[in-house]
């Protein structure tokens, strides 16, 4: 019996190593030649060795719980402090870093946004937060979504609330990816009547971000903001580039394994993920569960059903049940198509790096949208053979993690 999985072992490293052995590590994309001194500043960008006998899932699983599952697999030793600050009492908090020398409003900000239910305390950050040192970042902190606050208010509307939206029937947007598959070019068709006629608050999560980068903007007076965006946080930060456009408060950006195009992601993401990203999903809304006993503690008119949504096995079950209707959006589709990070990237206007891999089993390559990213001539596109999601374990022994020097090279290079 040993020799058999020795042998089938031997045959599947093997495997692996032929897929690989002829095949560059990364690809990258760009129509502007201005952008070569950015990838010459970033050797890290052409100097991945991935793990050649992990697939996109061993990379998924091992970078996301490696230091549980065997300690060969771990992220930095380093440990970090953090501080909360209070941004909002609706429920919008920052995360800082402290290595001992405080905020210096001389240096950048760097905003980490991490994904789904992420904090402070996953090991992904706590990787990036140890690059950020070796380049010298003094002021890091990490965003925590209004979405995950025990006390959130989500009647709070901040200023910024719709802005960059076009929200009256025959408004549309220039530049708007408009291949059926991806959307329609008109915001007005996605969202519920009450919410277009502004008779009910829904979250909009653009706005929040909005909000906290004004706060620490005015605050402190940094002298740049750059931001690292994971998952879903990416999605964030590439539609907020998108909105505001020339306004944004972001100098340059990152996003790491972001769905571009949610409704095709949706389409492709495997039935072990889809499982996986529902039961996420739930501990979130656990968490946080017991706000919505009260009718009182969200608006009247909003139509959840939180049990039906922990209930679900699949994520599009879940998104119906909550997340579209917190969002204000008709259906689960209508927030895929609309709330989809492709469709707002014509109009980003500062420097952008995307880190994908082709074996992302969350963000699928049919969902990447590669010409669609690359036209507004700021965005590089860094597309990697191998390192599932959020993963990019690296070396023979997988005792390094990639992602965080590329993306942390090219926000040096823009501070």
């Amino acid at each position: 019996m040993i020799n058999i999985i020795i042998t089938f072992a031997i045959i599947y490293i093997s495997y692996r190593w032929m897929k690989f052995i002829n095949r560059p590590s990364v690809q990258l994309f760009y129509n502007n030649e201005s952008l070569k001194k950015v990838v010459q500043s970033c050797p890290s960008l052409s100097n991945y060795k991935p793990t050649p006998y992990l697939n996109g899932l061993l990379h998924t699983i091992l970078g996301t719980a490696g230091s549980i599952l065997i300690a060969t697999f771990k992220h930095p030793s380093e440990k970090h402090t953090s501080n909360r600050e209070v941004v909002h009492e609706a429920g919008l908090s920052v995360d800082w870093i402290d290595k001992g020398s405080g905020i210096d409003v001389q240096h950048p900000l760097l905003f980490i946004m991490p994904g789904l239910t992420g904090s402070v305390d996953d090991g992904y950050i706590n990787t990036i937060v140890s690059q950020a040192h070796q380049h010298n970042f003094h002021n890091i902190c990490i965003y925590n979504y209004r979405m995950l606050a025990k006390n959130a208010d989500f009647s709070f509307k901040p200023e910024s609330y719709n802005y960059g939206l076009k929200m009256q029937p025959n408004q549309f947007m220039s530049n708007y990816v408009s291949d059926g598959f991806y959307g329609i070019d008109n915001d007005y068709y996605y969202f519920e009547d009450d919410v277009i006629e502004g008779k009910r608050v829904r979250i909009d999560l653009v706005a929040d971000l909005h909000y906290t980068l004004l706060y620490l903007k005015n605050k402190y007076k940094f002298n740049k903001i750059l931001a690292i965006g994971c998952s879903y946080g990416g999605v964030q930060l590439g539609m907020y580039l998108g909105r505001f456009e020339g306004k944004a408060l972001i100098d340059a950006g990152v996003t790491v394994c972001s769905p571009h195009i949610m409704n095709i992601t949706q389409v492709f993401l495997s039935t072990f993920m889809n499982l996986m990203l529902c039961k996420i999903l739930q501990r979130g809304l656990k968490a946080i569960k017991d706000q919505f006993a009260n009718r009182n503690n969200y608006p009247s008119n909003w139509t959840i059903d939180v049990q039906k949504a922990l209930n679900a096995t699949w994520i599009q079950d879940f998104d119906t049940y909550y997340t579209s209707r917190v969002y204000g959006y008709r259906t689960a589709d209508a927030y895929y198509r609309h709330f989809t990070l492709i469709n707002r990237f014509p109009q980003v206007q500062v420097p952008m790096l995307c880190i994908s891999a082709e074996d992302d089993g969350v963000c699928h390559l049919k969902g990447l949208g590669k010409e669609e990213m690359i036209q507004n001539g700021r965005t590089i596109l860094c597309l990697a053979k191998a390192g599932g999601h959020i993963g990019f374990l690296e070396g023979w022994n997988a005792s390094s993690f990639w992602f965080p020097k590329p993306a942390i090279e090219f926000l040096t290079f823009h501070s």
